[in-house]
């Protein structure tokens, strides 16, 4: 029956768009009758290729930058067009939104939180967080030198015993704790001082490593619910709304993890009612304090909660992981970021918002890092009714509310008429000099932080953290060796990936996305310890 309906609506909406001097969204056909084919290709793209790839695939197969796929009556619009991404994150910011897809598929998790919020809800999320965000607080590094000299001490440790170590896993903890302090207000999480996954033992988890723990347990409902948001989006809605109908796959997993942070809402707002009353004064100490003196909605401060912590735990994670695998492939890198930090904090001098700002060549490894791994690799947006879109081709014709639009920012960012031939590969140079003016004439082929009026609000305090625990790390550390074959059963990039182009030919982990980009099964690298006078940890 959507066939029909499709046929007709395409025909009319291709009129329109010739009136208006522009073109429909190209169709992306299957070969089967139904596009079933095009169906089981999508899904299982999008759960079991490399990121990005089946979008590449598809617009390649299309010819075009940005191609429309219509499964079961549901119209989703595919882009690795950056001016197409300007357009949605910027320039025509106000006729796109979240949409009614993506608060029923995040919203049984991720609740009314910036993530699955529009209009004025967005605005009020980012309005409650933005102060919190200021230069005063990202620059404060009391928190990071405590939780890095802990995460340095048991690196030591477990690198002194010959053992490999899930870096995903130790960076999960370390920005755990700190945002625990940050965000929560304690420092009672300590999950740097729980026992830690034995490369001969360690067991495939919802996104990394399981680990029998407490903090495990709840680590991996967080990853479950992340991932079982992501399958949904590799799905056509009517599809998983069916599935789905009588038990909403999210519900136990969410009631979890809102249990747990229900008595940390609840002491917080006690505070303010305190305040409020003249009973007691109330520091900002942590953004729970901050929330809780901005609002008395209990399941507001849960939602913002748990939206932050994807924000503050996972990418900030991801980034430190990806860096640590790239230097490990990559030993002259390594070897000239060291030079870099040592030159400027000898073997255990401390970093300052101040300094970190002068290390040109490690801003150049980290954007590097971005490009090719970007947190979130994949994002949409739903228009908000008939649009056009400027291209350099050509304006392109939305007809109607409700069509969601993929961008794919991994894909953007190793365009090879936008980077060069060498887009695949990790290059910190092409951010210095001539090169790095070029990138900065034509900002939107850089978008892993988004852009526009919803730009990540924590992005400053990703660099900053993310360099801090670089630069202790490599005061400490001179040499990382990939030690994969060492992750679970399961864990490693499918052999078909040799035979392919890119960075799927030379990839020795396994990039997965839910909401956010990791590595299958953990990132698990050897390290060797540089020869020092110095125990490396601050004084």
């Amino acid at each position: 029956m959507w066939l029909a309906i499709g046929y007709v609506r395409d025909w009319r909406d291709s009129a329109k768009a010739k009136k208006l001097g522009a073109r429909l969204v190209p169709l992306i056909k299957g070969k089967c009758f139904g596009d079933v084919d095009l169906m089981a290709r999508w899904a299982n793209g999008i759960q079991k290729g490399y990121i990005g790839s089946i979008i590449d695939e598809l617009l390649d197969e299309t010819g075009t930058d940005t191609a429309r796929l219509s499964l079961m009556g549901v119209d989703r619009i595919l882009t690795r067009d950056h001016d197409v991404a300007k357009f949605v994150l910027s320039t025509g910011f106000q006729y796109f939104e979240k949409g009614e897809r993506t608060g029923l598929v995040n919203g049984s998790f991720f609740g009314k939180g910036i993530f699955s919020s529009d209009g004025d809800r967005a605005k009020m999320h980012r309005a409650l967080a933005r102060p919190y965000f200021a230069r005063e607080r990202i620059s404060e590094y009391e928190s990071f030198t405590k939780h890095t000299d802990k995460m340095i001490v048991v690196l030591k440790r477990l690198v002194t015993s010959g053992e490999a170590i899930d870096v995903q896993d130790m960076f999960s903890r370390f920005t755990m704790d700190t945002a625990g302090e940050f965000l929560f207000g304690t420092s009672d999480l300590n999950t740097l001082d729980l026992p830690f996954p034995k490369a001969s033992e360690a067991v495939l988890g919802p996104k990394g490593v399981a680990t029998d723990t407490i903090y495990g347990g709840f680590v991996q409902a967080f990853e479950q619910g992340q991932i079982n948001s992501h399958k949904r989006v590799g799905q056509p809605l009517p599809l998983w709304t069916a599935r789905e109908f009588i038990h909403d796959s999210q519900t136990g997993i969410a009631k979890g993890i809102r249990d747990f942070l229900e008595p940390l809402a609840r002491t917080a707002l006690d505070k303010r009612r305190q305040f409020v009353a003249g009973k007691a004064e109330v520091e900002e100490e942590s953004f729970l304090d901050h929330l809780a003196l901005s609002t008395d909605d209990v399941e507001l401060v849960k939602d913002q909660l748990l939206n932050m912590l994807l924000a503050a735990r996972d990418t900030t994670a991801g980034l430190l992981s990806f860096s640590c695998y790239l230097l490990a492939m990559h030993p002259e890198v390594m070897l000239r970021l060291q030079q870099e930090v040592l030159t400027n904090f000898g073997p255990s001098g401390l970093p300052t918002y101040d300094s970190l700002k002068t290390l040109k060549y490690l801003r150049a490894v980290l954007n590097e890092t971005l490009r090719i791994f970007p947190p979130v690799p994949l994002n949409s947006r739903a228009t908000k009714g008939q649009t056009l879109i400027p291209t350099r081709q050509g304006d392109l014709f939305i007809p109607r509310a409700g069509w969601q639009i993929t961008w794919s920012p991994i894909s953007i960012h190793k365009r090879k008429d936008l980077w060069g031939e060498d887009a695949d590969d990790f290059d910190p140079e092409r951010w210095l000099g001539e090169r790095a003016k070029d990138i900065a004439a034509d900002p939107f082929r850089f978008i892993p932080f988004n852009a526009g009026p919803r730009i990540c609000l924590g992005q400053q305090f990703a660099y900053n953290e993310v360099s801090f625990v670089l630069v202790r790390l490599l005061q400490v550390v001179d040499r990382f060796t990939i030690a994969q074959s060492e992750a679970p059963l399961g864990s490693m990039p499918p052999d078909e990936w040799k035979l392919r182009k890119g960075r799927e030919a030379i990839e020795q982990i396994h990039p997965q996305s839910a909401m956010t980009l990791y590595s299958k099964g953990g990132l698990w690298l050897r390290m060797h310890l540089a020869s020092m006078e110095t125990d490396g940890l601050s004084t």
